[in-house]
């Protein structure tokens, strides 16, 4: 049954970091109003005045993909996991395993799409996001899935799961924020580590980012030559309508999803 309370599952761009910008904006505003009113040189007024515009400039922008992906909003975060979803080739019978669940979004839109399965989250929760444990379980108390779903602290880089625990395990936008630990190739491989022989897998990221994953069609061979039996590669912006403003360099770009069969 469902809670009366509403699902809050936050936002991918965090609260923090809007007001950092918010709080840029005001400063450098009222120090270019201070070097105009106490005649200043040309140059700390010409200083002020640029930080000013940038600092507006990427909090209007990064308000922007705010509103863009807020389940609220423009509504693109429910688009994405959806897509993410509808490629896990599974029947819902068993266990799942959602890595980096952030609020629980995934973990319990798959719990909702499969009734039947057991749905499990892992999370780092770190500082620099507004997500937490107690959140995912609030969330999945007010959708109506606590009894399916269970979440804890973990470290994508080791899971704390036996080989082969999970049915299906799925994963979004979360791969290129592990900076520290195994190569990249290395957590993908960890995530399939817990995957069972036979089960389904449907992991999206930035993979087509050369800077972060290289030449990811050669990973994704190397994976089909040991470890799965069948995989696939799309490149999600084909299906994703992604605005143009949104796919720029260290943003939303290479966006690509590998799901298949273990």
């Amino acid at each position: 049954m469902k809670d009366n309370k509403k699902a809050d599952y936050g936002n991918w761009v965090p609260t923090k970091l809007l007001a950092l910008l918010s709080v840029l904006s005001i400063g450098a505003a009222a120090m270019l109003i201070v070097s105009v009113c106490c005649h200043w040189s040309l140059i700390w007024t010409a200083l002020f005045g640029a930080l000013f515009c940038v600092a507006l400039f990427f909090y209007c922008y990064m308000a922007a993909f705010h509103h863009a992906f807020s389940f609220g909003g423009g509504g693109m975060m429910g688009t994405v996991l959806q897509y993410v979803v509808a490629h896990l080739p599974w029947d819902g019978q068993g266990r799942l395993l959602d890595v980096g669940c952030g609020a629980g979004a995934l973990t319990i839109r798959c719990a909702k799409a499969f009734p039947q399965a057991h749905c499990t989250g892992i999370d780092y929760w770190g500082v620099k996001w507004d997500y937490s444990q107690k959140m995912c379980q609030r969330n999945a108390e007010a959708e109506g899935v606590a009894s399916r779903c269970e979440f804890q602290q973990g470290d994508a880089n080791h899971l704390d799961f036996a080989d082969e625990t999970f049915d299906a395990v799925v994963s979004n936008f979360v791969y290129h924020e592990v900076n520290d630990g195994k190569s990249k190739e290395e957590l993908l491989r960890e995530t399939l580590r817990v995957l069972k022989k036979g089960g389904s897998f449907a992991l999206q990221d930035m993979f087509g980012q050369k800077s972060i994953y290289g030449d990811f069609q050669a990973i994704v061979d190397r994976l089909a030559n040991d470890v799965v039996a069948e995989i696939h590669y799309v490149d999600s912006t084909k299906d994703i309508p992604v605005p143009a403003w949104m796919q720029v360099p260290g943003m939303l770009t290479g966006v690509g999803i590998i799901y298949g069969r273990k």
